[in-house]
């Protein structure tokens, strides 16, 4: 008798959601032409991080994700920014905004505190984009000798969500359009004993 044991797998969630697409893009592109950047050095891999408001919208889809992680995986996540937080929200929700023949390189979003209050699952929600403006993809290694690629063509109101260490980065816009995402960090959520 054989038994199939799974060491290792790599896996993630997607699908689409019926928030205000209008409400976000508006709000991004108004942050987006008001230099909200979350760096001002052009090094630094923040500075295409667009700074947005916690709005309503945007906790409808902070909401909604965590309640589709909970229906797949049984687990409890939240934002890594909670009202009330003394930090800055946009650490944990921002979005990205690429105007024509922009890309965002190789990247994860690990941190020394991933799994215990770092990110644990990241996501993407693709609030605007147009026709060749660009893929979202995932680059991992089946084995240590090999790297594969699973790319996502993605399209207006659809989501992502996957393990924060996954190595992932966007294709160059092509289009003469902006390509509008939000980006977002979950936590694993703090259960108190008791």
């Amino acid at each position: 008798m054989a038994e199939k044991i799974t060491l290792f797998k790599c896996e993630f969630v997607t699908g689409f959601l019926d928030v205000d697409l209008d409400i976000l893009r508006n709000s991004a592109m108004d942050c987006y032409n008001n230099a909200k950047f979350m760096a001002e050095d052009s090094d630094d891999i923040r500075a295409e991080d667009v700074r947005i408001p916690y709005s309503h919208e945007v906790q409808r889809v902070v909401k909604t994700l965590e309640s589709v992680w909970k229906k797949e995986y049984n687990e409890d996540i939240e934002l890594c920014w909670q009202p009330g937080d003394s930090s800055d929200p946009n650490s944990a929700v921002w979005a990205v905004v690429h105007s024509y023949n922009q890309s965002t390189n190789l990247h994860s979003h690990e941190s020394p505190d991933n799994y215990s209050d770092g990110a644990y699952v990241s996501a993407a929600f693709w609030v605007h984009v147009p026709e060749n403006s660009g893929d979202f993809v995932f680059q991992y290694k089946p084995n240590p000798y090999t790297v594969e690629q699973h790319t996502i063509s993605p399209k207006f109101g659809q989501f992502a969500m996957f393990d924060s260490t996954m190595p992932h980065y966007v294709t160059r816009n092509l289009s003469n359009d902006y390509r509008v995402v939000i980006s977002m960090n979950f936590r694993k959520t703090i259960t108190e004993p008791g």
